[in-house]
């Protein structure tokens, strides 16, 4: 007989408008947010994320249905907190003198994806669902449409004949590199002389 199996269950099971209960829902998610890097996905607990948060248990089950929930809602959050990274960014890269702007473009990349690099390593490597989860499946929508308005306002810097596949490309060889640049460093070669090869690159498929 084939055993069913159970499906993680990601939606929390309320969302809480007073703000004494939205404090304690956001408690939970933070305290899962800091032990997932510290403990791994298999080492953090919901007594674990209950006791960081400095709430009972109950509290914790009262708004979720397991951890699952939690860490569903902690890649929510990384997610926000890279994309508003990206966007306070925006501007000082589009008023960069035209030699700069790529390499401010791609360092700051960096610099955003090495603040969350603990956090993202364990989505990538310890979650067994991370593609699963609707953040995590909606940032490539939302990093093209973030590149669609910032290619709007950076007037002649970039080629005007620029397809939205391009872009998908030029976004998937940045962000894969600098993951690998930062998770999983490659022998011989240093990371600044990726990262000029990276600039080099993306600036020939973008320069008008």
């Amino acid at each position: 007989m084939a055993i069913a199996i159970q499906e993680p269950d990601f939606t929390p099971k309320k969302i809480p408008a007073q703000q004494r209960s939205r404090e304690t829902f956001e408690a939970l998610v933070e305290a899962c947010t800091r032990l997932l890097p510290e403990h791994g996905y298999a080492g953090t607990t919901t007594n674990h994320i209950a006791e960081r948060a400095g709430v009972g248990i109950a509290s914790l089950y009262e708004y979720f249905p397991g951890k699952d929930a939690i860490v569903a809602q902690a890649a929510e959050r990384l997610v926000q907190r890279v994309l508003a990274h990206l966007s306070e960014g925006a501007p000082a890269i589009q008023h960069a003198p035209a030699e700069d702007a790529f390499r401010r473009w791609i360092e700051l990349v960096y610099a955003t994806v090495e603040r969350e690099k603990r956090l993202v390593a364990v989505f990538l490597y310890q979650i067994p669902y991370t593609n699963r989860l609707e953040p995590i499946r909606a940032i490539s929508a939302t990093l093209l449409e973030f590149s669609q308005q910032v290619r709007r306002r950076a007037g002649g810097l970039v080629r005007e004949d620029l397809s939205d596949a391009t872009l998908h490309l030029v976004i998937n060889l940045v962000s894969s590199t600098i993951l690998q640049l930062l998770l999983d460093p490659p022998a011989g070669v240093s990371e600044r002389e990726l990262l000029d090869e990276l600039i080099l690159r993306v600036e020939a498929w973008m320069r008008g």
